[in-house]
């Protein structure tokens, strides 16, 4: 600890103690050996709190996709489709990466398939309109 912080606190010295001097922190007594840690101790903690956490986002990203293959398999020509955008539109065809979406009358986009989030039903219409 530096003396001029001391000085500049007006702390008095503590009993014993001379002003100004400071003295080096006692270390463990002679002899003693230090504490051993087992190895590895703060590690198993580490791996009970990630371990769990990475299963569970695996999970979770898996059954996403799971069921968006089920929203995108149940799909047929002419359903209409909510696109990730907002765009309402309606389903034509799908290939492997990109769909078609007629958005207006003559107008056909090609989205790509991860973009359709689901048929446009009256339960969405309703979710929305809660909103």
């Amino acid at each position: 600890m530096d003396t001029r912080l001391l000085l500049a606190q007006n702390v008095p010295p503590a009993p014993g103690r001379e002003p100004g001097v400071v003295q080096p922190h006692p270390g463990p007594p002679a002899g003693s050996a230090p504490a051993a840690e087992p190895p590895g101790g703060g590690m198993w903690v580490m791996l009970l709190m990630v371990v769990p956490l990475l299963l569970f986002m695996f999970w979770s990203t898996r059954s996403a996709q799971k069921k968006q293959e089920k929203t995108l398999t149940g799909l047929a020509k002419g359903d209409r489709v909510i696109l990730q955008g907002g765009l309402v539109g309606k389903f034509l065809e799908m290939n492997e990466r990109f769909a078609k979406v007629e958005i207006a009358p003559g107008t056909k986009v090609d989205v790509l398939r991860t973009s359709i989030l689901g048929k446009d039903n009256p339960e969405t219409q309703a979710a929305a309109e809660k909103r």
